[in-house]
């Protein structure tokens, strides 16, 4: 299967944007098939596309020599959504003058559904953690700060309905307490992916003020850009009312005030031999966790710190004492705290600190839950994206010059076949399990990571090729294992590609991309294996996809001609047909031999529009060969499975033929033995170009299976004996070239032995009464003018 389309969904529009090809993937994706695709516009799947739009933001954006690229959603024929990554490429004629677009589209569906469960993950925060929507402000707004969702508690606090809220900015709660540069440094943490903290006071609806403890963790798409933010708010107006009224109570009755507060106020000093001493300690917390200042003074709960923590307390209540405002986190009993330290001065010098204490322990929860969101992926609890992408950018800036590490970039093979067969229940299911085996093959936490669907990175730390083999295999062998789901038996193969750190890339996107490129050489190679990048392999893949890329311009450019061979009758000496045969004359590769874009074509659909033209042109050169006098002669096409197998074929063999003028009579198609595996469908067929006169041969018999029963039941005119055993007349050999001339005899079919080049082969041949011949011997394939002299012609 060729890379472009085994990857991609690819179309070709005219300049119009009327498209003249799609291939499978397309079809598949989309729903429609070819026939209701083809000369319709991209508006099928696309409602809002128009095509003049289109073409000119295609014309512009070539004008400036960029790329065209977006993601697009479309609809497929059931209505079901489905996401692309489209890149569009105009296709120019000699003159420079755009032809055709050609559009190389990434099914990127999964990813896509796997953002709208994230988001729909992130509006249903409060199922995850009860505790967070009961005790936080949550929001959450897209990419440009636009309110796309808020709790309740949101609500209740800023005195706004939901309504009121969605689609606006938080401009609407905007105190103007804050001066523009807290809200500019604000924007430009969040937009460089990173996570902002900080005390924010807004205005409620009745004008009132409120403060809130921000946390905003911003979201990131797979190029690593904020696509939305989540904001979680701790309510602190309390806190803040109590700094206010901590001055007032310092001058009055401060014991009586702030035993009633909730957090933790205390007060202390040093002593003349500089240690610490606690001289207040009240709070209504402090009083749950029945700490006292003369329990803390007499060393009472040390008990609960490490010596290292504990000499870092001094240090910060020492920094207070120095006239330092300072602000730190405690963890005591279970509970997390957020410690704030006020000198208090007087005649310039800090004669004691005020401090206060704020339970944080529901914020410090929560935030453990959405950087647990941001950073491993939901399904497989494995690390995602993100966390891989800044473990391997960590790495590789604490790198020495030695230092090597590797990953593997591996993906599930036919993943797609086990979803849609089996339900996306089961496919969550197995890339669950897989998780799990890769986890074990590796025995190192987060070695593992999950980019996007069946996609999985292992990162390794060696580059050692040995070792990576080693475990390469392991890696095939335990998840190539079966996997049992609700008694349903499930197997599955991973394809490996392995790229080495700095050799194969030196930065994260590199890397992986060489892996990725390993990863799709190893498809191609065999599923269920692993290769290693090598730039020669680089460049063989870019080498295959510029050369699809160049056959599917290269009917448009006028680059493919017919050679004919003739075929001769083996008694009379007679010409008796001839075969059209393509040839490819690039104009810098020079001819191109078929069995080098034959295969190519096959797999990626191009022998559908090759195969028509061939049709067309050898139906057409026979016919002006007849007006120009000629004796009327036999004209054989060769038919791909694809071809054969299109609905339409039948149909568009009929109209080829009253489009030149040509009798069916004179019309002779070659088909392969593969093709009549399906009976049903190949009786039919043969039946209705009976019907139309046109006779058809099976080329190549004799390499393949065919029943005899069924052979004797088809409509066939010729057998053609495959030239691999006509080339070497081995004592096996000769017996199968006399096994299939005499049973053609008995089922009353001619015999056309291809591939004739000495007059050995020819004598033979002729004294087992094979009745035609083609070959070197005679004529080797050649262009229309010259096959004119053989018309008539005799074998001497």
């Amino acid at each position: 299967m060729s890379l472009l389309d085994k990857k991609f969904c690819v179309s070709v529009t005219d300049n119009h944007g009327r498209i003249t090809y799609v291939n499978d993937n397309f079809c598949a994706l989309s729903g429609y098939s070819k026939e209701e695709l083809i000369g319709k516009s991209y508006g099928v799947v696309n409602p809002g596309y128009t095509p003049e739009r289109f073409i000119k933001e295609i014309k512009q954006h070539s004008s400036r020599n960029e790329a065209w690229q977006k993601n697009i959603k479309a609809f497929a024929k059931d209505g079901t959504p489905y996401w692309v990554s489209a890149h569009i490429i105009p296709i120019l004629d000699d003159n420079g003058e755009i032809t055709q677009f050609l559009s190389i589209d990434n099914d990127i569906t999964s990813r896509e559904l796997t953002k709208e469960k994230y988001k729909e993950t992130l509006q249903n925060l409060h199922n995850i953690q009860n505790a967070l929507d009961h005790s936080s402000v949550v929001a959450i707004t897209d990419a440009k700060g636009v309110i796309t969702y808020v709790n309740d508690t949101f609500c209740e606090l800023s005195q706004y309905s939901r309504d009121e809220l969605i689609g606006k900015t938080h401009r609407i709660v905007n105190s103007k307490f804050h001066p523009k540069s807290f809200f500019k440094e604000l924007w430009n943490t969040v937009q460089s992916g990173e996570i902002w903290q900080g005390d924010v006071c807004n205005r409620a609806k009745d004008g009132s003020l409120y403060w809130v403890r921000t946390t905003i963790v911003p979201f990131l798409d797979a190029e690593g850009n904020p696509e939305q933010y989540i904001a979680i708010r701790h309510d602190i107006t309390d806190r803040k009312q109590a700094e206010e009224s901590l001055e007032i109570a310092l001058q009055n009755d401060f014991q009586t005030t702030v035993k009633n507060l909730q957090n933790a106020i205390f007060k202390y000093t040093t002593t003349e031999d500089g240690e610490i001493e606690f001289t207040l300690f009240e709070g209504q917390i402090i009083e749950r966790l029945g700490i006292s200042a003369d329990k803390i003074n007499a060393q009472e709960v040390i008990h609960s710190f490490t010596k290292e923590e504990l000499q870092q307390f001094k240090n910060y209540l020492l920094a207070g004492m120095a006239g330092e405002i300072v602000q730190f986190e405690l963890n005591h009993d279970g509970l997390f705290f957020l410690v704030y330290l006020s000198p208090i001065a007087k005649d310039g010098k800090v004669v004691e600190v005020v401090g206060t204490a704020i339970d944080i322990t529901q914020r410090i929860e929560a935030e453990k839950v959405i950087q647990h969101m941001a950073y491993y992926d939901s399904l497989t609890g494995l690390p995602n994206r993100r966390n891989l992408q800044e473990k391997i950018k960590q790495k590789i800036a604490k790198a020495d010059d030695g230092d090597r590490f590797s990953v593997m970039f591996l993906d599930l093979d036919r993943f797609k076949n086990i979803n849609d067969t089996l339900g996306h229940h089961v496919g969550d299911q197995l890339l669950v399990a897989v998780g799990q085996r890769l986890r074990d093959c590796v025995q190192i936490d987060d070695a593992v990571a999950r980019l996007s669907g069946d996609e999985f990175v292992v990162l390794i730390d060696t580059a050692d090729t040995d070792e990576l083999t080693t475990l390469a295999e392991q890696i095939i062998n335990d998840i190539s294992q079966p996997y049992f789901f609700d008694n349903q038996e499930v197997f599955v193969a991973p394809s490996i590609g392995i790229a080495l750190y700095p050799d194969d890339g030196e930065d994260y996107s590199t890397l992986i991309r060489s892996g990725d490129t390993a990863m799709y050489l190893a498809k191609e190679a065999s599923r269920g294996t692993f290769r290693f990048f090598t730039e020669e392999l680089h460049e063989e893949l870019l080498e295959k996809t510029f050369f699809e890329m160049e056959l599917r311009q290269s009917l448009e450019k006028g680059q493919f001609l017919l050679h004919y061979q003739p075929q001769f009758d083996l008694v009379t000496g007679q010409i008796k047909g001839i075969e059209a045969l393509a040839r490819w004359n690039h104009p810098h590769r020079g001819y191109i031999p078929p069995m080098k874009f034959i295969p190519i074509a096959e797999e990626n659909g191009f022998i559908l529009p090759l195969g028509e033209w061939v049709l067309k042109t050898a139906c057409a050169q026979a016919k002006a060969w007849q007006e120009q006098g000629f004796p009327p002669l036999r004209i054989s096409v060769n038919v791909s499975i694809r071809q054969f197998k299109q609905p339409s074929f039948v149909e568009d063999v009929r109209r080829i033929l009253n489009k030149t003028g040509l009798h069916p009579s004179y019309l002779n198609l070659e088909i392969t033995e593969s093709m009549m595996s399906d009976v049903k469908h190949c009786e039919t067929v043969l039946r209705e170009l009976h019907d139309a006169g046109i006779t058809v041969s099976v080329d190549d018999f004799g390499t393949g299976y065919s029943s005899l029963l069924y052979l004797s039941k088809f409509p066939l005119s010729h057998l053609k004996i495959d030239q691999a055993f006509i080339r070497e007349l081995s004592k096996s050999n000769t017996a199968i070239v006399k096994a299939i001339i005499d049973l053609a005899k008995n089922l009353g079919l001619n015999v056309i032995a291809e591939g004739v080049e000495t007059d050995e082969q020819g004598n033979f041949l002729k004294q087992l009464g094979c009745n035609e011949v083609q070959g070197y011997l005679y004529s080797k394939p050649i262009p229309a003018k010259e096959i004119e002299q053989w018309m008539p012609h005799t074998v001497s």
